[in-house]
């Protein structure tokens, strides 16, 4: 199984970026982000706790979005099968199985890195409206979690899951068309792989 989580700033293409998912043929899971639903919260002067199951249930509804292109799930556990292309609401198994902080630092990518490891994802993509990470003007092709100590495209809590369960986590431009195909049927694509563990 593949987990891809479809950032909100990817929205205007959505449809573009599942084609690429149906025809690559493989069984895929993908990640709501919280999209402009999140954004509305920050904006709240609210605690952490209610803050965290706000922006989840951001998730679930940027998800009922998406379901045009895709069928929903919305499990209670971890035992399910997927066969194609699905959407998966986040928020009931996340109150089960409450075990990321409370915290802006824990968006959507935390989430997706979280559920990979749960459903033993062979990869990890994030598909976004930027090319990956930028280092000194140009898009790194790879960086190690352990070397990200500045601002990126993704959530500050994503590059210690990725270490601490030694997985991968590809980032590519949901824009630019082709790049998640290619990366799931190639192996490569214009984008960077953070790094987990060497």
């Amino acid at each position: 199984m593949i987990v891809v989580k479809i950032g909100g700033s990817v929205a205007e293409v959505a449809g573009e970026i599942f084609n690429e998912l149906y025809e690559t043929g493989r069984d895929v899971l993908v990640v709501p982000g919280g999209w402009i639903f999140a954004e509305k919260i920050r904006e709240l002067d609210v605690d952490d706790d209610s803050a965290h199951w706000m922006a989840i249930e951001a998730m679930n509804i940027y998800g009922y979005y998406l379901s045009r292109y895709a069928e929903l799930i919305e499990p209670h556990d971890f035992d399910f099968e997927i066969r194609g292309v699905r959407i998966l609401l986040p928020y009931i198994l996340l109150k089960k199985y409450d075990e990321l902080p409370h915290s802006w630092d824990v968006t959507s990518d935390s989430i997706t890195v979280w559920i990979a490891e749960k459903v033993d994802a062979g990869k990890i993509i994030k598909v976004t409206d930027v090319d990956g990470i930028v280092s000194g003007g140009r898009v790194l092709e790879k960086i190690t979690a352990g070397d990200i100590s500045f601002e990126t495209c993704i959530d500050r809590f994503t590059p210690r899951l990725l270490e601490e369960y030694g997985r991968e986590m590809f980032i590519c431009n949901g824009f630019a068309r082709g790049r998640v195909k290619d990366y799931i049927m190639k192996g490569i694509a214009f984008g960077t792989t953070v790094i987990g563990r060497w």
